[in-house]
């Protein structure tokens, strides 16, 4: 798939991306609001298997609230970060106020596990209008101190833990004799099955795989914390870190997405709002007003930079980047052609026609044609 910019409204693909949707609305169990001397035994109150409450830390609630420059993914179209996008994010009690760079709203926070919490955002067109989304993190807390991000992460006691991480069966427990669960809650039943966690040791630590092959996570144990490689580099980037204030964190990831936003790249980089002869001019046009450009004809002369194909259900589709120059290879316009184009090397000049459309919140042309240019 070389585009995924179509609206996202199943169950499995909000699973796999840490997003859960539902049409009901999710009970407050285990949020930060349900009392339990901060959401120690929360869970427990809502419904939550036996094996699973008992791993509730003390003090999780607490260590929530206030205000973060952090990473969440809200946007349930256009291009989808895998990692998250910057956002701002202020908690108080199960509210949370969230600000994304440009717009703020505000979510449901719950904390659903004893090592994840999420943020419920109600979903406003589609076929689950009226419904819910969640939006998952990872947390530990380290000396009473919050850690937060994406990735696997637990707690051990002995040969016995508790792992959280994304996707399907984003929660596992494994007791001191060795039986291994995958727990999955929906519409509010949990349900179990059986599935593999194997202890071993890596250059002296213990570690602790949960799954088989290719899909499996890995944890390394430090004390009695559990945490993926993933997880620990998003620590030590530090893309979850308290602020003083939300006007602080809503600062600093103003400066993140401004840095990050292909039209104030563009911008910077000398393109002009509002004009098109240029793929830098296009860019900082598109990013100002995409509604406008999207679906009309565009014709401009660039130069040719690369080329790739896909093949899928045994259709070969083609695809050539393009340049304005040798000096300016960070703006690439790509246009997708109904056959392999030949004959060209790169920064040869061409004039390309096509129909502009969105590629991973950037433009292109689909489809395109090309001709050699004088």
């Amino acid at each position: 798939m070389r585009r995924m910019n179509k609206r996202w409204i199943m169950i499995g693909m909000c699973a796999a991306i840490g997003a859960g949707c539902s049409k009901k609305t999710e009970p407050s169990g285990g949020s930060a609001g349900s009392g339990g001397g901060g959401g120690d035994k929360a869970g427990a109150a809502a419904g939550m298997p036996a094996e699973i409450a008992a791993w509730m830390p003390k003090g999780a609630n607490e260590a929530w609230q206030g205000a973060w420059a952090s990473r969440l993914t809200l946007r349930t179209s256009g291009t989808i970060s895998m990692a998250g996008d910057p956002a701002a994010i202020e908690i108080k009690g199960d509210k949370a106020r969230v600000f994304d760079g440009k717009t703020e709203q505000e979510l449901g926070f719950v904390i659903d596990s004893p090592c994840s919490a999420s943020f419920k955002q109600a979903i406003t067109e589609g076929s689950m209008k009226g419904g819910t989304s969640s939006h998952s993190k990872q947390f530990l807390l380290k000396d009473g101190k919050l850690l937060a991000g994406e990735g696997a992460v637990g707690y051990r006691k002995g040969k016995a833990a508790i792992v959280c991480m994304s996707g399907m069966d984003k929660l596992v427990t494994l007791d001191d004799k060795g039986a291994c669960k995958s727990w999955n809650m929906m519409f509010d039943e949990w349900k179990s099955k059986d599935t593999t966690c194997t202890w071993s040791t890596v250059d002296g630590k213990d570690l602790l795989t949960v799954g088989t092959g290719d899909w499996s996570s890995k944890l390394v144990a430090d004390g009695d914390l559990l945490q993926n490689e993933q997880f620990s580099d998003f620590v030590k980037q530090g893309l979850h870190v308290q602020a003083k204030s939300f006007d602080e964190a809503k600062a600093t990831v103003s400066g993140a997405v401004k840095a990050n936003d292909p039209g104030e790249q563009a911008k910077t980089a000398g393109g002009k709002v509002g004009d098109t002869s240029t793929i830098v001019s296009l860019g900082a046009t598109y990013a100002a007003d995409k509604a406008s450009l999207e679906g009309k004809p565009l014709e401009l002369t660039a130069q040719y930079f690369s080329s790739s194909s896909s093949t899928s259900n045994g259709k070969t589709s083609y695809s050539i980047s393009l340049v304005d120059s040798k000096d300016a290879t960070k703006f690439t316009l790509t246009c997708y052609t109904q056959e392999e184009v030949k004959g060209y090397k790169q920064y040869d000049k061409m004039t390309v026609k096509g129909t502009i459309k969105e590629s991973f919140n950037r433009p292109s042309l689909e489809p395109c044609t090309v001709v050699k240019a004088p």
